[in-house]
C-alpha cells in the first residue's frame, strides 16, 4: 500500500532502470536531494511512483511511516544512481566523523549500509558504480577497526542471528579485515584491497542456480559440483573489475580451499594458500558455526571457537584461529582454557 501522506505528487513511471535504495542507507534530514520512487507490483512487472522530489527532504517522520507500512526500500532512477551512492559513502563518513554519535550506532551504520549494498551487488555484479561505492564503504570500515580496538567486538554483537549470503559477506568481511590488522604484517590500504575479496568471495553464487544456493537440506553430488564452481565464476565476474585487486581475486579463487587439501578447487596444501585465504577460511567457518540455519543452530562464540579447536585443526590454520579468539575477547578466549 501507499503511505498515507506522499512528499510528492503521485508521478508513475513504468520504464527505465531503477536501483535499490534500502532505508538503513538513507538517514533523515541529511541531504538526500534526489528523488525516490516506491516500486508498487502490478500484472505486468512494476510500476514506480514518485514518492519523493529531488528538492525536498527525507524525514524521520516519513521513515517511520514507510517502516509502519512495511515499506523498507525505496528507488533511484539509473540517471540518479551517482549521486545517490555518493550520498551513501558521504553520510557515513559524516556518522563515522561525529564525536556525538555513539560507538554502536555508527557500527549499526556501517553494518546495514554494508549489508544493502552486497544485496544489490549480488544482483547486479557486473555494475562498476556498486563495487566503488562497496570499496570506499570497507575502506571507512577497515579505518574504523584500526582506529578503536572495540569496534570489531562492536560490530560483531550487531551481527544477524539468522544466516543470509548477505550478512555472511558483511561479516567474514568484518572479521577478516580485524584479523588482517591483528597480524600488523598489511597496510591499512593492502586490508582495503584484500577485504573487498572478503566481501565478494561469494559473488560466484550470484551465477549458480537459486534452488542450490538456497537449499536447506544436503546437496546432491551433481549440485555439489554446480556449487563448487563459484569461485571461478567469482573470479570471472570479478577480475577485469577496475577496483578489485589481485589480492582480492586470489581470496575469491581459493576461498575454500583447506590446510591438509582437502578443499577446492585446486586441493591446495599448508602454506602454499595465500594467508589472506587462511584468514579469510577462519572467518568464513566462524560466521558459519555462529549463525542459526534451517538445519543447525547457532553456536555461542566460545562454541564455535571450541569446535574450530577441537574438530578443524588440521584444516584451519592454527595461528590465525588463536588470533580470533584473543580478538574476540575474553568470551571466546575461554575456548583455550
Amino acid at each position: 500500500m501507499y503511505p498515507e501522506t506522499m512528499i510528492a505528487p503521485a508521478v508513475e513511471k513504468t520504464t527505465g532502470i531503477f536501483h535499490p535504495a534500502p532505508l538503513a542507507t538513507l538517514r533523515p534530514d541529511s541531504g538526500a536531494m534526489f528523488e525516490l520512487y516506491l516500486c508498487m507490483p502490478v500484472r505486468w512487472g512494476h510500476r514506480y511512483i514518485l514518492y519523493k522530489a529531488a528538492d525536498l527532504e527525507f524525514t524521520e517522520k516519513k521513515r517511520l511511516e514507510l517502516l509502519e507500512n512495511g515499506v523498507k526500500t525505496l528507488y533511484v532512477r539509473e540517471e540518479d544512481a551517482g549521486v545517490y551512492y555518493e550520498y551513501v559513502d558521504r553520510t557515513i563518513g559524516q556518522v563515522l566523523a561525529s564525536e556525538h554519535i555513539p560507538p554502536q550506532e555508527k557500527s549499526r551504520v556501517l553494518y546495514e549500509t554494508s549489508q544493502s549494498l552486497v544485496k544489490s551487488t549480488f544482483e547486479r555484479p557486473d555494475s562498476p558504480l556498486l563495487l566503488s561505492t562497496n570499496q570506499k564503504v570497507v575502506t571507512r570500515t577497515v579505518s574504523a577497526i584500526a582506529g578503536e580496538p572495540a569496534m570489531l567486538r562492536t560490530m560483531v554483537s550487531l551481527f544477524a542471528f539468522d544466516y543470509s549470503l548477505y550478512t555472511h559477506s558483511v561479516h567474514v568481511s568484518v572479521i577478516g579485515s580485524g584479523l588482517l590488522l591483528e597480524t600488523g604484517d598489511y597496510r591499512n590500504e593492502d586490508i582495503r584491497d584484500i577485504a573487498m575479496g572478503y566481501l565478494l568471495h561469494d559473488i560466484g553464487k550470484s551465477r549458480v542456480p537459486s534452488e542450490i544456493v538456497r537449499k536447506p537440506g544436503l546437496l546432491s553430488p551433481w549440485e555439489i559440483k554446480q556449487m563448487e564452481q563459484h569461485p571461478d565464476h567469482g573470479v570471472g565476474l570479478m577480475q577485469h573489475q577496475e577496483v578489485i585487486r589481485p589480492q582480492a581475486i586470489e581470496v575469491i579463487r581459493t576461498h575454500h580451499e583447506l590446510m591438509d587439501g582437502t578443499g577446492y578447487p585446486r586441493h591446495l596444501t599448508g602454506t602454499s594458500i595465500p594467508l589472506e585465504t587462511r584468514i579469510c577460511s577462519v572467518a568464513d567457518v566462524f560466521d558459519a558455526l555462529t549463525s542459526h540455519r534451517v538445519y543447525k543452530p547457532a553456536l555461542t562464540g566460545y562454541q564455535a571457537c571450541r569446535q574450530m579447536l577441537d574438530r578443524m585443526s588440521n584444516k584451519l590454520d592454527d595461528e590465525i584461529l588463536h588470533l580470533l579468539i584473543h580478538r574476540l575477547g575474553p568470551n571466546a578466549k575461554r575456548a583455550v582454557g
